[in-house]
């Protein structure tokens, strides 16, 4: 049986590849170093700074009722909403992606059941929808070969004040720092 951490990279991974392939190669995928924001991959179009900050999670089989189940955990009791954020849940069977949903963080905090977090800490989201049935989820739901021309279009959809369009000169990175804290000794 995979562990969690497994289950959650190989739904990643088949991610990566779906938009990849179904956008033409239109969008480069980033992985952060780190997951403490909830930021499994960022998105952005060829040659421009990540867009989309993106949420992943991986539903490897249906519950009792049909459903393919997430959940999303946040110990400080506030969901994470932001135009640029997005949930993609990934439905995996044998080895590839036989349904996916990209919900905007906004109607993902909006739509998920909402719970206490473990131990009775914080709050906690769960998605539950069908890969087939129409349900409170399905005009999010799409197929491997949608995912990237899905993420496209919520990139062309961001507000012009959030939408990057800076393209970077050939051969250059780009490398972001936070602004070191007051009063913290480096």
């Amino acid at each position: 049986m995979l562990t969690n951490t497994q289950r959650g990279t190989a739904g990643e991974q088949l991610l990566a590849a779906c938009v990849i392939i179904s956008s033409a190669g239109d969008l480069e995928l980033f992985k952060p170093l780190t997951d403490d924001d909830h930021t499994d991959v960022t998105a952005g179009k060829r040659g421009k700074v990540p867009a989309l900050a993106i949420q992943v999670k991986t539903a490897l089989s249906l519950n009792r009722q049909g459903y393919a189940v997430a959940k999303m955990v946040f110990p400080s009791g506030k969901p994470r909403v932001h135009a640029s954020f997005v949930y993609a849940i990934v439905y995996v069977t044998s080895a590839s992606v036989e349904a996916a949903w990209v919900v905007p963080s906004a109607a993902f905090n909006r739509l998920a059941y909402r719970g206490p977090g473990p131990k009775r800490k914080g709050i906690e989201l769960e998605f539950m929808a069908s890969p087939t049935r129409k349900d409170r989820w399905s005009a999010f739901r799409c197929g491997r070969m949608d995912l990237g021309p899905k993420l496209i279009a919520l990139i062309d959809s961001l507000p012009p004040g959030l939408r990057v369009e800076a393209k970077l000169p050939e051969g250059v990175h780009l490398l972001l720092r936070a602004r070191p804290r007051t009063g913290r000794v480096r």
